[in-house]
């Protein structure tokens, strides 16, 4: 599965767990949280290209969160080579 996901259009947290849920097709028990997405991430049911684009806007919008966002993003490709890569732009 290929997904784009278009950091400027995140305002804040709220935006940021709706655009990835429904981008990577969470499931429906999925908490709205860094470490639930972390969960979903390193668990995916099939190989994921994960492709974020303008990832300053989403550091800039959403700070420390965006910050922490990200290096958790990171860390799960890290955690899950097989099924997840992460391209940061």
């Amino acid at each position: 599965m290929l997904v784009t996901i278009d950091c400027a259009a995140i305002q804040d947290r709220a935006d940021f767990h709706k655009v990835f849920s429904s981008k990577l097709r969470l499931p429906a028990y999925y908490g709205n949280n860094l470490d639930a997405l972390y969960d979903c991430l390193t668990t995916l049911p099939e190989q994921t290209t994960l492709n974020l684009h303008h990832m300053q806007k989403l550091i800039d919008n959403l700070g420390s969160y965006g910050r922490a966002a990200l290096n958790m993003i990171a860390r799960a490709e890290r955690e899950n080579p097989e099924r997840l890569t992460v391209n940061m732009r």
